[in-house]
Parts: structure tokens; sequence; C-alpha cells
């Protein structure tokens, strides 16, 4: 197959990062695989190397993904500047879209406010995808009464509002295919989040008087690394320990996890920051436990969690979401609430049992590398654009003909649209051979 590979490519994206592993995987696979760029801005910022050609879809002519390629793969993520172009491209030719978060909120949001629409577009678009009982939900976010994203995901994930225009897509969990599987009108498929293996020494590191608990990615209030720093600081078996914190963080998250830590007197937290690449490996491998925790659960997988596993570590998760569906018995789950206490008594049997730590990790990594890898991954996106691609007739002449029966004032319901339907499977069914 001919495929456009869509996604943003810079180098702090981790979607580009998978990205790259995964249209090389295609490519090995025999397939002509060319990369769009969707972030907003072309700039300058350096790219994750690969050896096929890239474009970006502002000096693209997008009407060329119709005509020259077989499939048009859209990798979709909750941050506009980097997926801004995704709107167009879903526009100019049917696509299969790979749904990175289950949660595109702040997407939706992003997309107005760049566009500059207001909130009638804002209460429109909302409507649109989950019918007039969602109004006041819509009212109540634009307008501050609703600021809690766990609330904001359970009634406004807006997933459905891209899915709608994909005509096949991908999750990586179970937990919100369903949301695709109701609009979407081609196939649905579910598969593990590609996480490419790093650099990092499989393992627990050598035995040390003083272990390395460690938190990766983002600083932001639902990594719950708060609520970590009060189970540690609530127990003497854990005080002993080092609290790591390797990602972004803000001056203020920075400032309140200084404040907590302070509060419960836990002197040994560390906050990294950003770091870059070959920085991360070297903290990866002097962790001895990963805390992978979130509440609430907005993505459709967790690539810090998979690289904990990756990396041979324990790895301490809620169960819930993405993290609930991941093998009971190569991660620690706690409950989805994250409740200190519970936290807590998890952390202080890992810390206390080392070939609990060294026998899980090793079992989760030998997990994560047949599962997680770019061959599987491009196995299952191949076979799901294969799928696409067979039943493209059956949805282009089903399209046409809902259309036309909507505008003749047939009902959904009406008998005969499943009369219609069933003569349309039949005629484009596969012959046997």
């Amino acid at each position: 197959m001919k495929i456009c590979w869509v996604t943003p490519f810079v180098l702090r994206s981790s979607i580009g990062r998978v990205s790259a592993e995964v249209v090389k995987a295609l490519a090995a696979r025999g397939h002509q695989v060319e990369i769009l760029r969707c972030e907003d801005e072309v700039g300058e910022e350096p790219l994750h190397p690969t050896a096929l050609p890239v474009h970006h879809w502002r000096r693209y002519d997008l009407a060329r993904l119709r005509t020259e390629f077989d499939v048009v793969i859209v990798n979709v993520g909750d941050n506009y500047p980097f997926h801004a172009g995704v709107f167009a491209i879903l526009d100019a030719a049917p696509c299969l879209g790979i749904f990175h978060d289950f949660y595109i909120y702040n997407l939706f949001s992003g997309w107005l406010h760049y566009n500059g629409l207001d909130y009638r577009r804002h209460d429109a678009e909302i409507v649109a995808t989950y019918g007039e009982a969602a109004l006041p939900h819509a009212v109540a976010v634009r307008s501050g009464q609703m600021l809690d994203m766990g609330e904001i995901a359970k009634h406004l994930p807006m997933t459905e509002w891209l899915g709608v225009r994909c005509q096949a897509a991908l999750a990586h969990a179970r937990f919100y295919a369903p949301k695709l599987e109701a609009v979407v009108t081609g196939p649905v498929d579910v598969t593990p989040l590609c996480c490419p293996d790093r650099a990092t020494p499989p393992g627990p590191p050598k035995a040390k008087s003083q272990l390395t608990l460690t938190t990766v990615g983002v600083m932001n209030p639902n990594k719950r690394v708060a609520d970590v720093i009060r189970a540690i600081g609530g127990s003497d078996a854990l005080k002993a320990c080092v609290y790591r914190l390797v990602g972004p963080i803000s001056d203020d998250e920075r400032a309140k996890l200084e404040a907590v830590a302070a509060e419960v007197g836990f002197a040994n937290l560390v906050i990294d920051g950003a770091v870059d690449d070959e920085t991360l490996d070297r903290r990866l491998d002097k962790a001895d436990i990963m805390v992978a925790l979130r509440k609430p659960v907005l993505e459709g997988a967790s690539g810090s969690a998979c690289e904990g596993m990756l990396s041979g570590r324990p790895t301490v998760v809620a169960c819930a979401g993405f993290y609930g569906e991941l093998p009971d018995d190569l991660v620690f789950k706690i409950d989805g609430e994250i409740v200190v206490d519970e936290l807590r008594q998890v952390l202080e049997r890992l810390v206390g049992d080392e070939a609990l730590r060294r026998e899980t990790g090793k079992a989760a990594r030998a997990w994560a590398l047949a599962n997680l890898n770019a061959a599987r991954y491009a196995e299952a996106v191949e076979t799901l654009a294969q799928a696409q691609v067979t039943s493209r007739p059956l949805l282009d002449v089903g399209a046409r003909l809902g259309w036309q029966l909507k505008a003749m004032g047939l009902a959904d319901t009406d008998p005969a649209t499943a009369r219609i339907g069933a003569t349309l499977q039949k005629l484009f069914a596969p012959i046997e051979p």
C-alpha cells in the first residue's frame, strides 16, 4: 500500500517518536510511506530522524491525499499546536484515525481559539456531537462552572467529535473503543501502544542502600505526585528513599510539590524538570520503582508506564482506563481513586522486597518487548488499513444513500433503513473462494 502517515514530528513530540519507529516498520513490510507533519507551524525545530519523505501540511497540496495514497493514517492527540493540520486533512480524504487520547476537549478548545470561534460554535459542536442533553454541560465548561478534568472527560471527552470524521479508527485500550465504534462508519480496532525500547539497561540497578522512586512525564496535577509525596512522608521506611521527578514542570507546580514535601517532612524530593533523551535514560537506569499514576485518566495509553515496564522496573499504576487493562501480575495496581494509605502500603511492600522488584520487573519487560514493539504495531495498523480499503466501496455507497434517504425524510429507525443496509452488505460481501 501507499500510506500517508500524518503526525507531529518535532523531537518534542512523543507521538512523533512512536511514529518514527512505526513508519520504519511499515516500510520494512514493503509499504510506500510518506510522512505529513501536522503541527500548526512549519518552524525550525529538529525532527525525528527518518529516511522517508517528510512534508508539512501547510506546504502540501492536500488534494493529492485522495488520489495518490491508498490510506491516510492520522494520529490524533490532545495538543492543538501539534495537531492543527488534522482538521484540513480529515476533510481532504477518507482517513484512519489513531486516537492516542480518549479525552480531546483541549484539542477542541484549541481549535475554537486558534480559529477565532466563539461560545456559540462551542455549544453547537457539542450539541451536534452529544445531543441537546449535553447543552448544560457545554455551558458549564465554557463559563468556568465545570473545571474538573475528570468531570469534563465524563461528559464531554469529544472523542466522538473527531471520530465521526474518520472512516476507520484505532484505539490503544478497550475502555474508550465503544466511543469510536458508536460513530465511525468503518472498522474500529484496539491494539497496545507502540513504545520503542530505550537505551536504559534493563532490570534493577546494582544493590544500593538508598532506593529511588521515579515519575516521568509532564508534571501536571493529574499525575498525583502530591499523593505520592504524602504516601512517602507518612512512612519511615519510605522517607529514606529518593523520589525523583523527570519531565517538564511549571514553577507553580514545583512550588506546590516542594511545599507538600516540606509539610510531611520529606527531604529527598528531586525535581529535574525537562530533560533530553540521554538524561532520561540515565534517570531510568538509576530508578528502582516507577510510579505512573493518573486521576483522571485522559490518555488512551501511557508511554511512561510502558517505558517503566520496558526498563524492567516494577511499575505502580491506578486501576483505571488503560492502566487497569495491563496484566495484573506485571504491574502494581491501586484503586483508581488514589487512596494514599493504599499507595503507601504498596510502596512499602516493594521497597522491602528486592526479589519481588526484580522478578516482576523482569516479567514486565518480557511482556512489553513482545507486545509494545513497532513490528507488532505496524502489523496491526496494516490489518486495519486493509480492512478500511476493502470496506470503502460499501462505505461510500452507504454514505451516499444515507444522505439521499435523509433528504427524503426517512428516519434512522424506519424498517426500510435496516433492509437497505442488509442488501448493501450482501452486494458487497466478499466472494467465497
